[in-house]
Order: C-alpha cells, then structure tokens, then sequence
C-alpha cells in the first residue's frame, strides 16, 4: 500500500464516490452510457485528438484508483496513470435491425466492454467508442465509471470535446464555447461542506430505518427474480408536446423537478389503481447536483439526493399534491438534508477506512442493497439550454460542432451497484423531452417498462398532479 503523496496523487474520492467504487461488488458496474449520434462526415483523426485535448481537463478520466494513507488513514486516491489514457475507438454497426430501439442494439453492439470488469482498482475508468451506424451517421459515446463522472461533468466535458473538434476542423472557436453553463434553479442557497460528523451519519441511519419500516409504494410488477439485470426504455415528445410542458411550466411557475416528481407519483397510482392495489406512502429520490450548493466544487462526481415521501391524503387533488411537492422539496432544502447526506457518506467511507478492502467491499455493497430508494428521478447533466429574456428555455444552444448536426442524445445509467425498481432519467435536447427508464428485471418485465413508460408520458402531459387535471 503506498503511503505520503506524490506529484501523480489527484486527491482522495469523496465518500459517495468511494462507495460507488467499493460497491462494484459481485458484479455492478456502476457505469454511465452517454453521448451523441452525429450527422455528417465525421473526422476520425480529429475527434480523437480533441478527445486527448479535452481529457487534459478531466484528469479523472486517465486515473487510477490505489489505496493511500492519508492522514493515518487508507483512502481510495486518484492517481495518474499513463496506461490510462484513452483512446477513441472506432467501430462499425451497419445493417441494424430498424424494428430494434436502438439502446438495446447499443448495448448489444458494446457488450463486451460494458460487460468487463469496472473495478476502479484494476481498470481505467473510462472508454470512449465512435461507432458508425450509416453513410455520414455515428455515435460518439463515453462510458465512463459514475465515481468518475455524473451527468454534469460529462455534459461539461462533451461540450469541451466539441469545441475542440470544432476548432480542429474549422480553424476557429466556436461562438458557444464562451456560453455559460446553468446548474438547477431549485436551490439558490450556497452552502459550506463542512467535516462529515457522526450525527449526520445518524440521521442518514434513521432515515434509512424510516424508509424501510414504512415500505413505500412501488408500481407492481411481475418481473422475474431470476433475471437480475436491467430493461431501458426510452420515450421522446414531440416538438409540440415539449414546448406544452414549458409553457405550463412557465405559466404555473413550477420548477421541472415538481413535474417530474408529481408525474411519477401520479403513474405510480394509476398503475396501481388498475391492479386494486391500495394506495399508500410514495418515496421518490431526486438526485441534486452539488455544484451550484458547494459553490465551485472540484469533485468528479458531485451528486447528493434528497427523499420526498407523500402520504395518500395528499395526493387526493391535484392542489394538494402540487402544494406537498413544494412543501416538501422547500423544506428538504431548507434542512439541508442534501448536504448532510453528503456529508455523511464521507463519514462512512472515511470510518470504514481502517477495514480490509475486501470487508470494505461487502460493507458497501450491503448497505447499497438497503431499500431506502423505492423510486429515483435522476436528471441527465445540463443539455446547454438557451438563456432567452433572463429565463432558460428548453432549447440546447449547441446543435452543431465543425460540419456535424447532433441528432440525438444518449444517457443509460448501467447496472448501478444499488438497488431501486424504478430510475426516470429526463433531459431537453434540440427542444424535445427525453424521458427514460430504468427497471430492474426482477421487478418489472420489458413489456411492463415500456407501458409504465408510455403512462408516465401521457401523465406529464395531461395530468402531472393528479386528479383534476394540473
């Protein structure tokens, strides 16, 4: 085990990271699937050199992950490796079944490197693929360790590859490179993170205990507890149906993160009520980006969460489950239970610390099992919106890099090391809504994930709230 600090050593993972790592035990993967499909004739040579350009501000993605004593105790530190700097690879999936969506022929296609072993110990944690799927059409995709990177970095260092690929085919900066990029409008409260304590830890603990005494709703499912894998569906609205949610948006002056919150909710109850399953508490994680609340953070990875539960009394009109939503987002903030999870995973992995990695492995991966996350809504990085008279829009900015129109967006959060029946991930891009989501095999079948997905978008539509229209 090394010891001290050298010149290589990037500094110690943050405790959700390092149990991210630790919870890659037996077999998650913890990795996320993002990027673009590209039209255009795509630069081979020079995608990979603004690829080896922009790697350069993400060090993370060239790093390893050694056990260090720091301070008397052994931590998980990046460090450099020079056997791990990427390369872009480039492959070919022609003649694709059209009837096939095409995330499972994705996953198909990269089976072999998604399937191999993510142990940040032993391997680099990222790989970046440029797969041709048509004449002038490809994917450009990183997938990329979540201890590394979530959605805000990658939609960080996307933006920092294009431009460079832009500059590489043009000779010249693209005008958006000096755009600002915009982090969630839910929180305006910038906080210090101060030392994990162990009274943090306690409430986690308790909350935790809370969650499972209740035992919250969840859609049910007739999913097999012999498959342990996952389904990923995917559903786009239309350009109209996009800009209809905006506009109510707008109008209502709710945050997207209360849409989301009350449509899921309301899917969940209306999937149930044509089963006669009675209705009962709805627990729904919202993940919550950190930087924004630290201020300028540096970490990877820098997600916390916070947990909405509602009872069935407040889901009986649509004012009643809006005014809960906001209710309860307010005063999850205004606790700061966020920062206290934060802090508390930092406490834990910093505790464990003293154990053999190998218990250190199990632990983690015990306590990602726990089920305090029936449901999770998991917003995909910042897709560049446009600023318009001082308010976001859902349109993205960066449409175009060098002679490439970027047609769609990717975002698979693959095999994650916990354990959740249900993952809603949802973006804008070229003003179109994505939703996606995330089953686990066990819970739901694929046919089920994709009815369930299609109710969810007809709710967010009509009905976010519940009854009574929104």
């Amino acid at each position: 085990m090394a010891k001290g600090k050298s010149d290589n050593v990037l500094g110690v993972l943050d405790g959700l990271s390092e149990i991210m790592v630790l919870s890659n035990y037996p077999d998650a993967k913890n990795i996320m699937i993002f990027g673009f499909d590209v039209e255009g004739p795509t630069n081979v040579e020079a995608m990979g050199s603004a690829l080896r350009r922009a790697v350069e501000h993400f060090p993370q993605f060239a790093s390893s992950v050694k056990p260090i004593e720091v301070s008397g105790k052994r931590r998980l530190t990046w460090v450099r490796d020079p056997d791990a700097l990427p390369e872009l690879r480039f492959s070919e999936m022609t003649g694709a079944d059209p009837s096939i969506p095409f995330q499972r022929l994705l996953l198909r296609h990269l089976h072999q490197s998604i399937e191999k072993e993510w142990d940040l110990l032993r391997t680099s944690p990222t790989e970046f693929h440029l797969i041709r799927v048509a004449e002038d059409r490809h994917s450009l995709l990183a997938l990329v360790h979540h201890a590394a990177a979530d959605g805000w970095t990658l939609s960080s260092f996307f933006r920092e590859l294009l431009a460079h690929y832009h500059q590489i085919v043009t000779g010249e900066e693209p005008a958006w490179a000096s755009e600002t990029q915009h982090s969630s409008g839910v929180k305006n409260q910038v906080v210090e993170l101060k030392t994990g304590k162990w009274h943090d830890t306690l409430f986690l603990i308790k909350k935790s205990l809370t969650m499972m005494g209740s035992r919250p709703t969840i859609p049910r499912g007739s999913g097999h507890p012999e498959m342990p894998g996952n389904h990923y569906v995917k559903s786009v609205l239309t350009r109209e149906q996009t800009a209809n949610v905006i506009s109510h948006l707008s109008r209502a002056k709710k945050p997207f993160m209360d849409v989301l919150v009350g449509a899921l909710g309301t899917a969940v109850d209306e999937w149930n009520d044509a089963l006669d399953v009675p209705r009962g508490v709805v627990a729904i994680c919202v993940t919550v980006q950190m930087r924004g609340r630290f201020g300028d953070a540096e970490a990877p990875s820098n997600s916390s969460s916070i947990v909405l539960k509602f009872r069935p009394h407040e889901r009986a009109t649509s004012e009643k489950f809006s005014r809960a939503i906001a209710n309860g987002r307010e005063e999850q903030f205004a606790s700061m239970a966020d920062v206290r999870l934060a802090q508390a995973t930092g406490t834990l992995a910093s505790a464990m610390s003293c154990l053999p990695l190998a218990i250190r492995q199990r632990i983690a991966h015990a306590l990602c099992q726990m089920p305090v996350i029936p449901l999770l809504i998991a917003p995909f990085g910042i897709m560049w919106p446009e600023v318009r008279n001082g308010r976001l829009t859902g349109d993205s900015y960066l449409t175009r890099a060098g002679d490439l129109d970027l047609t769609e967006f990717h975002a698979l959060p693959y095999k994650l090391g916990y354990h959740c029946p249900l993952i809603l991930g949802a973006y804008t891009f070229r003003k179109s809504l994505n939703l996606q989501l995330m089953s686990l095999a066990s819970h739901f079948t694929l046919a089920e994930t994709e009815r369930f997905i299609k109710l969810l978008a007809e709710v967010l539509l009509d009905r976010p709230f519940g009854a009574g229209g929104s």
